[in-house]
């Protein structure tokens, strides 16, 4: 039976189970163990290891609790690494979106990116002013060298020099040794601060502080900063915001385009994203221009088999999967690609134009989803996630997504998310990890009854037992059963397994 254009009669099916009839349903077929395939983490050539399955069609919540057991896509292709056979354990990683702390890495990466948005500056260049001062304090540093050398010369009989004790600094090559040292900008606000409360003091402005007994000291709270104090760190959404300014030099623009079933806005700019991720491929993974066709394109990061939904109330966009445009100056420059599931956004994939490369755009764009993420919170409560894929420990290119603080590690036994600091020492020890550490936790979900496992069969719905009753000699429940397990019975009882 052909599955693309067929239209599933399921009445029969949701009358039994109460189901409403016009309910979308997920639609797979199993492929089960994938051939071995070079792993390009390592560059070992078939030692790669997957189980995988077509879907045809898919809902958002079978695909949040698939992914809550190790599962991905690649387009309409699902997949699953064999944890205790790759080469590369692939563990699904994710962030508490609403709890994330950015680290010095991350803001930097921020400023960097608004300098040049604000004032056109690119990594390392200065402004015209600045450019100007450093010029002239250059020139300033030569005629004092050359007048230096002129003077210091011999005095009186026997020809002995007298070396010249203090060196004039060579521009660019470091500080100048004659001035006293910069101080950080850390310290000049804390001596700021002593200055100001030495001057309130001296005026008798402070109120008199009741010295705490060592026990009150011992049971305090901890002072909560509040939003907007002085002293308190910028939140991400404050130092994201400061983008925008009046007259910027470069105008930055976010669009978030639904791209399956494909916006309007999607059509239109299809084929300018195209052409940044075919540069992209060829430029930054070294792919032929063959590797890079328009379809591939559209199979890949296009097709989803995500059914999008819209509840009341809720997401004015909905869930199902999109694509996050970067527009600067009315070019498109980068495109993440992301799906919005009922607890969490997912991170595809994320293609940018190579010759914005000095933007750090890999980083940027994931700041920018974890804000996006927390600004559908509100309207969303269950949805606190941002999940980035795969985590590799034993792959250094890979272990950077361990930076998004607080995140929180899969574990490919038991399918419980643990704190990544307590999963490392694990993971230095094997890259192959039980990471639950309770003992007695294990996978209820992943204890399969095969008689409740929902087959697709000649155009209907039906459990495993039936379907086992119709076709008795079809000898593929070792297959089945192994399905049920991957997916789990929560899924297994859900979405349509396709058996001819």
């Amino acid at each position: 039976m052909g599955l693309n254009s067929t239209r599933f009669e399921l009445n029969s099916y949701h009358s039994h189970t109460g189901t409403m009839a016009n309910s979308e349903t997920s639609v797979v077929q199993y492929r089960g163990a994938r051939q071995r395939s070079h792993c390009g983490y390592c560059g070992h050539g078939f030692s790669k290891y997957t189980h995988g399955m077509w879907a045809h069609a898919m809902t958002v919540q079978d695909y949040q609790d698939l992914i809550d057991r190790g599962w991905r896509r690649s387009g309409k292709y699902c997949y699953k690494p064999t944890m205790d056979k790759t080469c590369c354990p692939q563990y699904a990683i994710r962030c508490r979106a609403g709890d994330f702390k950015m680290n010095k890495s991350h803001k930097k990466t921020v400023k960097m990116v608004h300098r040049y948005i604000n004032q056109g500056l690119k990594p390392g260049e200065k402004t015209e002013e600045a450019a100007a001062t450093v010029s002239a304090d250059t020139k300033n540093s030569s005629k004092k060298n050359s007048g230096s050398e002129n003077g210091t010369k011999t005095e009186g009989k026997g020809g002995q020099e007298k070396k010249h004790l203090e060196k004039c600094p060579t521009p660019g090559k470091g500080a100048d040794p004659s001035k006293p040292p910069c101080k950080k900008a850390k310290l000049r606000r804390l001596e700021k601060k002593q200055e100001k409360m030495a001057q309130k003091l001296q005026q008798g402005d402070v109120p008199e502080v009741k010295q705490a007994t060592s026990k009150e000291a011992a049971t305090a709270v901890p002072h909560k900063v509040e939003k907007g104090a002085p002293n308190a760190p910028k939140s991400l959404e404050e130092l994201l915001g400061e983008c925008t300014v009046e007259n910027p030099a470069h105008k930055l623009e976010i669009k978030l385009v639904q791209s399956s079933p494909q916006s309007n806005e999607f059509k239109d700019t299809f084929d300018q994203s195209y052409g940044v991720y075919r540069r992209y491929q060829m430029a930054i993974h070294k792919d032929s221009p063959g590797n890079c066709d328009k379809q591939g394109f559209k199979s890949f990061l296009v097709d989803s088999p995500l059914q999008s939904m819209k509840i009341p109330g809720g997401l004015e966009h909905g869930y199902g999967s999109f694509h996050q445009q970067y527009w600067i100056d009315g070019k498109l420059i980068a495109v993440g690609v992301l799906d919005i599931l009922p607890n969490c956004t997912s991170s595809v994939y994320l293609y940018y134009d190579p010759d914005y490369s000095f933007l750090s755009l890999g980083t940027y764009s994931a700041l920018r989803e974890l804000a996006f993420t927390r600004s559908l919170h509100p309207k969303a409560p269950n949805l606190e996630y941002y999940y980035m894929g795969y985590y590799i420990h034993s792959c250094p290119k890979m272990k950077y997504k361990g930076q998004y603080n607080p995140s929180f590690l899969l574990c490919p036994d038991t399918y419980t998310w643990n704190p990544i600091r307590q999963c490392e020492p694990k993971l230095d020890a094997s890259k192959y990890s039980r990471l639950e550490s309770s003992v007695e936790k294990a996978d209820d979900n992943g204890r399969v009854t095969l008689e409740e496992v929902l087959i697709l069969h000649d155009n209907q719905a039906m459990p495993y037992a039936i379907y086992k009753a119709i076709k008795p000699r079809a000898g593929n429940e070792a297959e089945v059963r192994q399905y049920a397990g991957f997916v789990g019975m929560k899924c297994a009882k859900r979405m349509l397994l396709y058996r001819s």
